[in-house]
């Protein structure tokens, strides 16, 4: 199957090819072929920094970390504007874990969780390569909302991929299918600059190189962050 035989916008082609249950079954298939099943020590780092139980992430696509966190004794709640990887997650936490409620896998646009939460909801945020698909634009108010559902000093994790400052749209076939997406690129002060006006104070940016984009290798920019009283 090939995604380029219409021409949509940006955002509407990269929803089409997630929201594609072969696409998403796929992408699930490659994701588990080139990651351990152990819970990474970033992740597990994370989960040890939070005060509480309650996490959320944002953008789960098939669910691997999500119930990752929930075998780390998290409530987890895991949401996805896909509907197809919301499915899949589902299917895998049924496969193989006891609890069907944990994680509680939502199908939710990330930039709708302003008024899908209450303020103060979660301990904890992790956001893995999935901002990178949110316009710019709508950036500063997601971050202003992510920062209301967060507990007084509520942690997040945010990877970014790093390149000059805007969209691209991207081509490949790593899935065996071919896609096109688009993927919002970042620069360290833009971003930085942003969740500051959120009110949040960076602990913590590190760069790492990992997979490809198109043809080119993969540089992501991850913010460690947590929320201000007021």
């Amino acid at each position: 199957m090939t995604h380029s035989d219409e021409k949509l916008d940006g955002q509407s082609a990269t929803r089409r090819v997630y929201e594609d249950i072969e696409v998403a079954r796929a992408f699930t298939k490659k994701t588990l072929e080139n990651r351990q099943i152990e819970v990474p020590p970033h992740l597990r780092t994370f989960a040890e920094s939070l005060a509480g139980p309650r996490l959320i992430d944002l953008g789960c696509g098939p669910g691997i970390h999500a119930q990752q966190f929930a075998d780390l004794g998290f409530a987890v709640t895991a949401i996805d504007y896909s509907e197809a990887m919301i499915q899949i997650a589902r299917e895998r936490s049924s496969r193989e874990r006891s609890s069907s409620d944990n994680p509680a896998f939502l199908r939710l646009d990330m930039r709708e969780i302003g008024t899908a939460f209450a303020a103060q909801s979660f301990d904890g945020a992790w956001i893995s390569a999935s901002l990178i698909h949110v316009p710019e634009s709508d950036v500063p108010t997601f971050l202003h909302d992510l920062h209301r559902i967060l507990t007084p000093s509520g942690r997040t994790r945010i990877s970014l991929k790093m390149g000059p400052q805007g969209p691209q749209m991207i081509h490949d076939d790593k899935y065996g299918i071919g896609i096109e997406r688009q993927f919002i690129f970042w620069q360290e002060d833009n971003f930085a600059a942003l969740l500051r006006e959120a009110n949040f104070t960076i602990d913590h940016i590190e760069t790492a190189q990992g997979g490809m984009t198109g043809n080119s290798p993969t540089t992501w920019i991850i913010f460690s962050a947590h929320t201000n009283a007021g």
